[in-house]
């Protein structure tokens, strides 16, 4: 667990967790908490739940990591839940961030979140911000931190679908199905996550309503980056739609190409064979015996037509 304090714009480490409750009595302080879900020591969540009066299904909420991007009100505190986004190994992963705000405290709790947390922290600490509106200002902080990266993921995800459409246009049934079921797999992930966090920012636009005109407008900002962020995931998901598109008909057509030469050939085999089986069984045609000029009629019959076919199947551009 860390917890620290700022007072008088410096932060303070906090070495005994007893004296939370006590520093957030002082309305001086500001306080942060936070704990790591897949961390807690034995007994620690249900003392701090008491010490900060946390709703009791706002806990058991905050603790299961699978909870969508939501923000509800408790009679002494809000209660908001977002997501971190890692890429580890090919894959989009969510680590969740569920905060419980109170006037001039926030404690966190986080199944992995450090390296959003980390951030919000160095920008409090160098920044030097102004927390005019107490935890509102921290949560902002936090916020924008966490947009900023869904940004970096939407940046990364344009990247690679415009390259992926380069080489779609570039060569002809190019083997990147893979890629592009992976670009719309992390896209898939990132409108999962990222764009329901309007979820969050339209209700606290409306409860930080009382707070600075400052705050408000950092809030603000907030909900227009998500939204061009939701823009670009649209717009990121038809392109790469088309590029799947484009690669699934040429693959149509390559097996197309291969299904009339294959018709083709097969039909002028099978014209000679019928005629061969149909002359081959009613008459006796032997090359040496009476009927040697009906021998060579048939044999031309059977190359005129095989060379007949051929010469449609190749007008028809089939062969």
């Amino acid at each position: 667990m860390l917890a620290m304090y700022q007072r008088d714009g410096h932060w303070n480490t906090v070495t005994d967790i007893d004296s939370l409750s006590d520093l957030c009595l002082d309305h001086n302080n500001l306080v942060w908490a936070e704990v790591d879900t897949n961390d807690i020591p034995d007994g620690l969540l249900p003392k701090l739940a008491e010490e900060f009066s946390l709703h009791e299904l706002a806990v058991e909420d905050a603790v299961h990591a699978r909870q969508r991007p939501k923000l509800e009100r408790y009679p002494n505190h809000l209660f908001v839940v977002f997501q971190q986004l890692n890429e580890e190994d090919d894959q989009l992963e969510a680590s969740q961030i569920a905060c419980f705000i109170g006037d001039r405290w926030i404690f966190a709790l986080h199944s992995g979140a450090d390296r959003s947390l980390a951030e919000a922290r160095r920008r409090w600490n160098e920044d030097e911000m102004e927390v005019t509106d107490g935890a509102l200002s921290l949560l902002h902080t936090l916020l924008d931190v966490v947009v900023d990266d869904y940004q970096g993921v939407a940046d990364r995800l344009e990247a690679t679908t415009e390259d992926l459409e380069e080489i779609a246009l570039a060569t002809f049934n190019a083997p990147i199905q893979r890629q592009v079921y992976q670009v719309k797999q992390h896209l898939a992930r990132l409108r999962r996550y990222a764009l329901p966090a309007s979820r969050v920012l339209d209700p606290l636009l409306d409860h930080v309503e009382t707070a600075s005109d400052e705050t408000r407008h950092y809030f603000r900002d907030i909900s227009d980056h998500l939204s061009r962020i939701s823009e670009q995931v649209r717009q990121l998901d038809d392109l790469i739609q088309a590029v799947l598109d484009l690669v699934r008909g040429e693959q149509s057509n390559a097996l197309n190409e291969v299904t009339k030469k294959l018709t083709s050939w097969a039909a002028i085999i099978a014209v000679p064979t019928f005629i061969a089986s149909v002359y081959g069984m009613n008459l006796h045609l032997l090359p040496d015996g009476p009927d040697i000029i009906n021998f060579y009629f048939v044999l031309g019959m059977m190359g005129g037509a095989a060379g007949w076919l051929y010469f449609v199947f190749k007008k028809k551009h089939w062969l």
